[in-house]
């Protein structure tokens, strides 16, 4: 309601200000209430692409009181079927692309349907008036609400959002979030990000993955441009502003490394050939875009050195889990902004370029508000990182005598990451106990390293194992062949003979097959020739004896 004229979102289907959204989720919250009550917690889901409705239908059920369930429509049937069942869900909301599925889906766990399109978005001129704004305010023991929300009270104490993991297959894990969870996570982002009115956002991800970097950026009056389906064509048109006014141009680009691998090769169609786009390339992203940023897998070598090149921007790594939001990474400097309502403004303008000293594989220091430590495989505490909101990260070694006076050690600290914060990690509906510590941290499962500074990802717990008397992990496996562009994934499968203790088969997605061969044999990789779809390369590992593992 602070910027009830300024748009919010922009998609396939139009541009939407925020006072649009708000009618369209308070007329949408009504239907809820009248099918699950008003403020009764009930789990609604809801099938929605990216676009502006998917934020209107998280919003209504907010507004009505309820808990948001957002399904990930790309799973196959079953998974959603398990999952709308699991959180007994009481209503299913869904846009006219999934009726068919919704319908099926409803029958099958007995619940309500309300089918919706764009058209159920009020139209701007509609809702454009200083006195239907008034309308919406009311006083409440001295607070001004809006006045189809509850009181503060309900919200400190509810949870918001239910949202399952995309491994989750047999058994879906789901990952409950409370309203003060979120904002915790939305705090966290802001004051790390410096984000403003100017800021506009392109995430190409999973909704469920950032919802909280969407509320962040809409929580200050910016703007997000959301694709329905990835296109390369239209994502590079997204980011150099083509056709796109001065506060809709892209400052924050966030994406999964296979997008920034597609949109590489999009490029070498498109721009490579042509020196006066090359240039305009480097200098629009320099100059306009403030973060380009990954998240939720490992980022390949030859991406980020090919994308520095042609953007002179680095890729930041983030690290974040559905508990916990983004929560490591790289906190931005203040932009020089213009005042957002004196006519036209230039946006975020970004002063640095990239800097050549930072190397793929950084994860960078906590964010705002969250407190970083790496534990021992005996428990105890090698080093902890606390990020004060307003102050400045304290980096807490522990001293070298601490830690039986080991100095590569102090050097590069390995052990289990634990994430704290202020009402930023969530609860989880499974094995709550085993992933929270009873000093309030919380257990990621995963292995890092720490040094000079920064935090890096090894692996998952789980993932190590050990070849011929090495320590080793299926990430580092699936390095073989992820830095190079020709490949798009990897996966890994462990074979156990007995005097190996295993062997590592790494199985490759590719596209340009003899191509795949070529560079396999000039890599002295061994190659299956029975399989003609797959390359199963295997490699020893060569850690240096020193290296330490949990």
């Amino acid at each position: 309601m602070l910027y009830p004229d300024e748009i919010a979102v922009k998609d396939i289907n139009g541009e939407y200000t925020y006072f649009q959204l708000y009618m369209a989720a308070k007329r949408l919250a009504i239907q809820i209430s009248n099918i699950c009550g008003s403020a009764a917690l009930s789990n609604v889901t809801y099938l929605c692409s990216n676009n502006a409705l998917w934020i209107a239908i998280q919003w209504s059920c907010w507004i009505s009181g309820q808990v948001a369930v957002p399904l990930e429509s790309g799973q196959a049937k079953d998974q959603l079927h398990q999952q709308a069942s699991n959180c007994k869900t009481k209503l299913l909301i869904a846009t006219k692309e999934f009726e068919s599925l919704a319908q099926e889906l409803s029958q099958g766990v007995k619940s309500a349907t309300i089918i919706l399109d764009h058209s159920f978005v009020p139209t701007a001129e509609s809702v454009s008036s200083t006195s239907m704004y008034a309308k919406q305010l009311v006083a409440c023991q001295g607070v001004i609400l809006t006045e189809s929300t509850f009181p503060n009270d309900f919200y400190s104490k509810a949870p918001a959002m239910l949202i399952y993991t995309p491994n989750a297959v047999n058994s879906p894990k789901s990952v409950m979030l409370t309203h003060r969870n979120i904002e915790a996570q939305v705090r966290c982002l802001i004051g790390s990000w410096h984000l403003g009115p100017t800021d506009c956002m392109l995430p190409i991800l999973s909704m469920n993955r950032m919802h909280a970097a969407l509320a962040a950026v809409l929580n200050v009056g910016g703007n997000v441009v959301l694709q329905q389906k990835f296109d390369g064509h239209n994502a590079w048109s997204a980011l150099l502003g083509i056709n796109s006014p001065s506060k809709q141009r892209v400052t924050l680009f966030l994406a999964m490394p296979i997008v920034y691998k597609r949109l590489i090769t999009e490029y070498e169609k498109m721009f490579a050939k042509d020196s006066r786009m090359v240039e305009y390339i480097v200098n629009h992203c320099r100059q306009k875009i403030r973060l380009m940023a990954t998240a939720f897998a490992l980022l390949p070598d030859s991406v980020f050195y090919r994308w520095r090149e042609i953007t002179g921007r680095n890729i930041y790594e983030y690290y974040g889990m559905m508990e916990t939001g983004l929560v490591l990474g790289h906190p931005l400097n203040e932009p020089q902004r213009e005042a957002p309502h004196n006519g036209p403004t230039s946006g975020s303008t970004a002063k640095n370029t990239a800097p050549d000293d930072h190397r793929p594989g950084t994860l960078g220091s906590p964010l705002k508000g969250v407190t970083a430590r790496l534990i021992s495989n005996k428990g105890a505490e090698l080093i902890t990182c606390k990020n004060e909101l307003g102050g400045s990260v304290n980096h807490g070694l522990i001293p070298v005598e601490d830690i039986g006076g080991d100095t590569s050690l102090a050097e590069t600290i390995i052990g289990e990451l634990q994430i704290a914060g202020s009402n930023l990690v969530s609860s989880t509906l499974a094995s709550n106990n085993q992933q929270n510590t009873q000093d309030g941290f919380f257990k990621t499962g995963d292995i890092c390293a720490y040094r000079n500074g920064n935090f890096y990802f090894l692996s998952k717990s789980s993932d190590i194992f050990t070849v011929g008397g090495y320590k080793d992990t299926d990430p580092r496996s699936k390095g073989i062949g992820s830095h190079t562009l020709i490949i798009n994934d990897v996966g890994c499968l462990r074979v156990f003979p007995i005097k190996c203790g295993a062997i590592v088969l790494a199985s490759y997605a590719l596209y340009r097959r003899m191509r795949i061969l070529i560079w396999m044999r000039s890599r002295h990789t061994a190659i299956a020739t029975y399989r003609p779809t797959n390359v199963l390369p295997f490699s020893r590992p060569s850690f240096p004896s020193r290296h330490k593992t949990p």
